[in-house]
């Protein structure tokens, strides 16, 4: 990976697996300006995952939609946008251990998203289901 600051090379100098969200902590050190940050790998679903929608329509899966509308659900919470990455992390790791071959059905997202979300906070599903209808 390159340098943030400056683009040059990197090496790892510490890296950590977060279990739960299948993510990887890794800090690195540029060896051009001496910099160190830290970054996160976290598999790209869009490209391995796709969402069969109730017409039988298929769609790459985006975590990006899915972040959006579990914030928008939890705007009302002071810490809604840490908050909403916690909970679409929680979410992405329910689905993902229920795939069949990469396939996702909507009315499973709906259902596993409203079910965390009402185990967190009663008006963020109730707000996310009054959008979302299987």
């Amino acid at each position: 990976m390159v340098c943030i600051y400056c683009g040059g090379n990197t090496r790892v100098t510490n890296s950590r697996a977060a279990a739960s969200s299948k993510q990887v902590w890794r800090r690195r050190h540029c060896s051009n300006c001496g910099e160190t940050f830290s970054t996160f790998e976290r598999p790209d679903y869009l490209g391995s995952l796709v969402v069969k929608q109730l017409n039988g329509q298929l769609e790459p899966f985006s975590r990006d939609n899915l972040f959006i509308s579990v914030y928008e659900s939890c705007k009302h919470r002071l810490s809604a946008l840490n908050d909403s990455e916690a909970l679409t992390n929680t979410i992405v790791s329910r689905l993902m251990s229920k795939t069949d071959q990469g396939v996702i059905e909507r009315s499973r997202i709906i259902e596993v998203t409203a079910k965390i979300l009402k185990r967190f906070d009663k008006a963020a599903a109730v707000h996310y289901l009054a959008y979302h209808k299987v």
